[in-house]
């Protein structure tokens, strides 16, 4: 395997787990909005949430793929 699939690889890999940190953080702060009352900026930032994980499960296939050819 060269170094620049490996790259990839290890590049892939690191966001697939940024995303998941960022999902959860953003989840979190939804929280937080939903307490001070604000159900609109709640229900938005859950469904950005929902959406960066929809993302990451694309990441993820695309990762899984990668592994596959080697």
């Amino acid at each position: 395997m060269n170094d620049k699939m490996k790259e990839l690889k290890a590049l892939l890999k690191y966001l697939v787990n940024h995303n998941e940190d960022h999902a959860q953080e953003i989840i979190d702060l939804a929280k937080t909005a939903d307490a001070l009352g604000n159900k609109d900026v709640f229900d938005l930032m859950k469904q950005g949430a929902y959406e960066l994980q929809l993302s990451n499960i694309t990441l993820k296939k695309a990762l899984d793929l990668l592994r596959s050819e080697e």
